[in-house]
């Protein structure tokens, strides 16, 4: 029940309390049916008891009926009994003749049901009521009545039967038709803060369900958006705090350059160049996927020339760390549906996690899947060793003593672009696939 939706359970429920409602409606009608035919077949029995009562007199002691040779209505299972003696006896059953037999003998009214028939008994007593002469027993046969009770029975159940599916279908309809505008609503919602958070409902003041959802999700949209654009201003005030220190460390770097120096201290100060501009192009492409900016403009690179960078600006630290990178040759002319500089500072956090836990070797692998082109970084190291994936790509997550950002900024960078960063752990050792689409 709980894995139904609201639509499914409220239709479920719905249909049990009107099952339940038409069971109990249906069987007190035809207890209460049942009920007025047994009283209308008293009152048969005791009628025609009263029409053979009034058609016998008593003469010298002994019962005398007055009624019509030919006369077939009394004469229909009808017994007189003068004592326990059979004065008159209709042609019956056996069974039933011996069940009018058995009670002949009553002091009052009394019925009984043998078979199909249902047997009333009723004393003759003197005109002084001082003594019974005798006993009247008439029949009446109960399969008319039978019959109504199971025909009744079978309508019920059959207009149960449509009441039931007729009221579902109606629940299902209406309650659809309900929820309808907050399906929409949520989608528009849901698009809007992807796309354009300063959209909303404005359905005015709450005044019932649905206005009252459009005042919340309203509520909702702001509060998003204003948390955005306090990030998007706190990124553009970071990389402008960083962008001027950086420019001073670049301009020392190239002034003392222009100088005598020695080959080693040379060597020094264009590294320190090289690590300025690799910094330069992760803030800008920081900058091009802030917050309420969050998907950058497709664009067109070549997938071999933006590994080869990723792997180019990584090579230092793989000397230093003595881990050996490698780009697999790229079959054919890949092209990736996004600038060259994201793509590579995309995979350089991959690297960089890989060199941490290689043990000599990573590789970079590029293929082509259907309309997406996968970054395959794969080291020889022991590899993630935790079921939840997922938990590895959130900020600060880390199993080597480091910041934990490297994962989730890779993450971030490719989910702007539409693609997506995901663990591969059937692979010996670490791999980590980077998902983008093609051009």
């Amino acid at each position: 029940m709980s894995r139904l939706g609201l639509r499914d359970r409220v239709t479920v429920a719905t249909a049990l309390v009107l099952a339940i409602g038409l069971a109990l409606l249906t069987l007190a009608l035809n207890l209460l049916l049942s009920h007025q035919l047994d009283k209308d077949l008293a009152s048969v029995l005791r009628e025609r008891a009263n029409v053979q009562l009034a058609a016998i007199t008593i003469q010298r002691g002994r019962l005398v009926s007055r009624e019509a040779p030919n006369d077939e209505t009394l004469d229909e299972q009808a017994w007189i009994y003068q004592g326990v003696r059979n004065v008159h006896r209709s042609a019956a059953p056996l069974a039933v003749q011996r069940a009018a037999d058995s009670i002949a003998a009553a002091s009052r009214s009394i019925s009984v049901s043998i078979g199909t028939v249902r047997l009333r008994a009723e004393p003759i007593f003197t005109d002084n009521h001082a003594r019974r002469v005798g006993t009247v027993v008439v029949g009446a046969s109960l399969i008319p009545y039978e019959h109504t009770e199971h025909f009744a029975l079978v309508a019920t159940i059959l207009l149960d039967c449509f009441l039931l599916t007729a009221g579902v279908l109606l629940a299902r309809r209406a309650v659809g038709k309900a929820l309808r505008p907050v399906a929409e609503m949520t989608q528009r919602a849901a698009d809007w803060s992807e796309h354009d958070l300063e959209r909303r409902f404005d359905l005015g003041p709450p005044r019932d369900e649905l206005t009252s959802l459009s005042a919340t999700l309203d509520g909702l949209l702001a509060r998003i958006a204003s948390s955005l654009r306090h990030e998007q201003r706190f990124s553009a005030e970071m990389a402008h705090e960083l962008r001027t220190p950086l420019s001073g460390v670049r301009g020392e770097a190239e002034l003392a350059l222009s100088g005598e120096l020695t080959h080693e201290v040379r060597g020094s100060l264009r590294q320190i160049l090289r690590g300025t501009e690799r910094m330069q192009s992760v803030i800008d492409t920081l900058l091009k996927v802030a917050p309420g900016n969050t998907r950058v403009a497709a664009g067109s690179a070549s997938a071999q020339d933006a590994a080869a960078l990723a792997i180019d600006g990584m090579q230092s630290a793989g000397t230093r760390a003595g881990v050996r990178l490698s780009l697999a040759p790229v079959p054919g002319e890949l092209r990736v549906g996004t600038d060259q500089d994201i793509v590579a500072q995309a995979l350089q956090p991959l690297l960089d996690n890989a060199m941490r836990h290689a043990r000599e070797n990573v590789s970079l692998n590029v293929s082509r899947d259907r309309r997406e082109i996968h970054f395959v970084v794969q080291d020889d190291g022991d590899g993630p060793r935790r079921l939840d994936t997922d938990s590895l790509f959130e900020p600060g997550e880390t199993t080597v003593g480091s910041a934990g950002l490297g994962l989730a900024l890779a993450r971030r960078l490719a989910r702007s672009c539409g693609g997506e960063v995901i663990v591969d752990l059937s692979a010996k050792g670490g791999r980590f696939i980077l998902c983008l689409p093609a051009a």
